[in-house]
């Protein structure tokens, strides 16, 4: 339903490629980049350490609106997961390492998970971060940060994985038929996009929900969800015969003076 939470989303994927120790390896939405099987059992069918970007449940607060715009409180998630079995040489000593310099030990998993983390945050904070400014520009807000860990041993394999869960106040969608602000979010992901030849598809997609035209009544009703008969009741809906394109740019509801 929302725009928004999309081109967040892939801005925060695109924010953190090759900011981590991950590298490129950042995955939007790869569902089976963790898994946990019908026993319980927790797998990662990546040949390499990886982020993995999620938008999860949102909730707007309550209000008298019925518009569908709003997305209020979002959850990104920020999967890591590093197996034994994306195991490297190291250039140097020849030994089995999760990253050189790095050995194999338990110990090291979750080093190495803590690094990405801190890595993530660094990243999206990044003022010279082109992605990650129009990330942050969609956000309104922090409401909450958590992080959680796991670990796992299937079939000789160890696993480890940790999640941030950043639950942010996100801005509303755009409205159809209204130009964006070339200053706007959304406006300046498009822009980015166009120069992501990968993106182009999605972008059209996304571009086409909210094109159209639209005057200011007509706006403003898809903007706080009002009948047609509520705004022609509020004076928003121009007198019927009157033009299509007309803006109601004032409406003088002071009392008649009484004359007596």
């Amino acid at each position: 339903m929302s725009l928004t939470r999309i081109a967040a989303r892939i801005a925060a994927v695109y924010a953190l490629r090759g900011q981590t120790l991950v590298g490129d390896n950042v995955l939007d939405s790869e569902i089976g980049a963790l898994d946990v099987t019908a026993d319980g059992t927790l797998r990662s069918g990546e040949d390499r350490p990886f982020i993995s970007v999620y938008t999860d449940a949102a909730k707007s607060g309550a209000n008298t609106i019925r518009s569908f715009t709003p997305n209020g409180s979002t959850e990104f998630l920020f999967e890591m997961g590093v197996t034994t079995a994306q195991l490297v040489s190291d250039p140097d000593t020849g030994a089995s390492v999760i990253y050189p310099g790095i050995p194999a030990t338990d110990a090291s998993f979750e080093f190495l998970l803590d690094i990405v983390a801190r890595q993530i945050g660094d990243a999206l904070s990044d003022p010279n971060n082109e992605w990650a400014e129009i990330f942050r520009k969609f956000i309104l807000g922090n409401d909450m940060l958590e992080r959680a860990r796991t670990s796992n041993t299937a079939d000789g394999a160890k696993l480890a994985a940790q999640q941030i869960k950043l639950v942010a106040d996100v801005t509303a969608d755009p409205v159809r038929g209204e130009p964006l602000k070339p200053t706007s979010p959304m406006a300046l992901f498009f822009a980015k996009a166009a120069t992501v030849p990968e993106l182009t598809d999605w972008v059209a997609l996304m571009q086409a929900q909210i094109s159209g035209t639209a005057t200011d009544w007509q706006t403003a009703l898809r903007r706080y969800g009002i009948t047609r008969s509520e705004g022609e009741a509020m004076l928003i809906v121009p007198p019927e015969g009157a033009e299509a394109d007309v803006a109601v740019v004032n409406v003088d509801a002071t009392p008649a003076e009484i004359v007596g």
